[in-house]
């Protein structure tokens, strides 16, 4: 798994429609989020300062599909409580993952934070919440 892979998942579980990637380095990865791709002004540069040895591991990866496929956001709320996300999780995944497996995937998706940018300054997050 990688960044772009998980940032599109992530990103698009908050509203995005498409990402333009602008610069991809060993500490961050950088781009555009568009919210309708037919509306060059519903637009939001991001920069993420991780590595990709430290991406978010597959645990993560997967309840963050979970989430995206499902649509279970409100903005950045999840719209289910633990459990139905507990549920969903273990049928996307096509398992049944040990609770305390799952608790601290949500935990680390939960401590996700990505920086907005706006005019070269850092202004804002994307993050998920309960």
């Amino acid at each position: 798994m990688n960044r772009k892979t998980f940032l599109k998942h992530f990103l698009g579980s908050l509203g995005a429609r498409d990402i333009r990637w602008d610069r991809e380095t060993n500490e961050s990865i950088s781009g555009t989020v568009l919210y309708e791709l037919d509306d060059t002004e519903e637009v939001q540069d991001f920069i993420w300062h991780e590595t990709e040895s430290n991406t978010p591991p597959k645990a993560v990866y997967d309840l963050t599909r979970t989430i995206y496929k499902s649509k279970l956001l409100d903005n950045d709320k999840l719209t289910v409580p633990r459990d139905e996300l507990y549920r969903s999780y273990c049928k996307e995944i096509g398992r049944i993952s040990q609770r305390k497996d799952f608790d601290s995937a949500l935990e680390s998706l939960l401590s996700i934070e990505i920086p907005m940018v706006d005019d070269g300054i850092e202004t804002d997050i994307y993050f998920i919440h309960e």
